[in-house]
């Protein structure tokens, strides 16, 4: 059995048309590895003299140890340390992101399309390799009422599937827990705030650790990760795939479809100053 452990982020996006971003992403986890993963992270915060309750985060509250007494660049190489021990436990990432600047839809109907989104991700390749998981939530920011509607509107997905995935593959509903309890929701912080700060054009410290979350998003049939490991809505965003992913195509493998990547009928398909930084 897997663990899928997923958190949410929203981030303003510095792309010339792009509005505020909202993700929902994480990880998948087979059972085994995850007490070995979080006794391996520790032990790495052990040997920078982490304290053992310090949350592990992106974007680090006031107070917080790691904020406090690592610089900028030392926090990054911690979270690639994390990252490549998270790779070694076989962990398969996937993040959604929508963009509120580009379509009608914000704030909890966005969050509801990316959810979705992970949903049939998650459920399609269960069904691959014939296992079942549980989904582990951080716990939403907005109190219990928040915490409520979200797990309510899971069971819709539980019951019924969406359109496109039948559900046989999710075991449970959704589960919530504060994520400064468990390292693994701390973890699943850094791959979906990590991957929402390179499509929102914060690389500045995101660049090097995104390239570990790289190495473990979930692939088509075609091995490739635009629109399966990174997803991007609406489709006007497919050129960052080529910036962010490095890749030449876009596929749809349920449509027997590829498009060259950048396109120059949509957005980001030009350099900024003849930099490697698109709009």
């Amino acid at each position: 059995m897997y663990v899928f452990f997923a958190d949410d982020s929203k981030q303003h996006g510095f792309r010339k048309g792009m509005g505020d971003l909202i993700s929902f992403g994480g990880y998948l986890l087979e059972e085994r590895s995850i007490r070995p993963l979080a006794n391996d992270v520790d032990q790495i915060l052990e040997s920078l003299k982490v304290p053992l309750n310090t949350e592990i985060k992106w974007s680090l509250p006031p107070g917080n140890w790691i904020r406090e007494k690592l610089s900028e660049e030392e926090r990054a190489s911690l979270y690639s340390h994390v990252l490549d021990t998270l790779q070694s436990h076989d962990a398969t990432a996937l993040v959604a992101i929508w963009d509120c600047g580009r379509t009608s839809l914000d704030g909890d109907d966005a969050f509801d399309k990316c959810i979705d989104f992970v949903f049939e991700r998650i459920s399609i390749h269960l069904s691959r390799v014939n296992a079942y998981c549980l989904i582990v939530a951080d716990r939403p920011g907005g109190g219990k009422k928040q915490e409520d509607e979200l797990i309510a509107g899971f069971v819709g997905r539980l019951e019924s599937g969406t359109d496109y995935v039948p559900p046989d593959s999710v075991l449970l509903n959704l589960l919530t827990a504060p994520s400064k309890l468990i390292r693994h929701l701390q973890i699943a912080d850094l791959i979906t705030s990590i991957s929402t700060a390179m499509v929102a054009k914060k690389y500045s410290y995101a660049k090097e650790p995104f390239e570990r979350i790289k190495k473990m998003m979930m692939m088509n049939t075609s091995g490739y990760i635009g629109g399966t490991g990174l997803k991007l809505f609406p489709d006007q965003l497919i050129n960052l795939y080529y910036w962010i992913l490095g890749e030449d195509s876009y596929i749809r493998v349920s449509m027997n479809t590829a498009w060259p990547l950048p396109l120059k009928q949509y957005p980001y398909h030009l350099t900024e100053n003849g930099s490697d930084i698109p709009f």
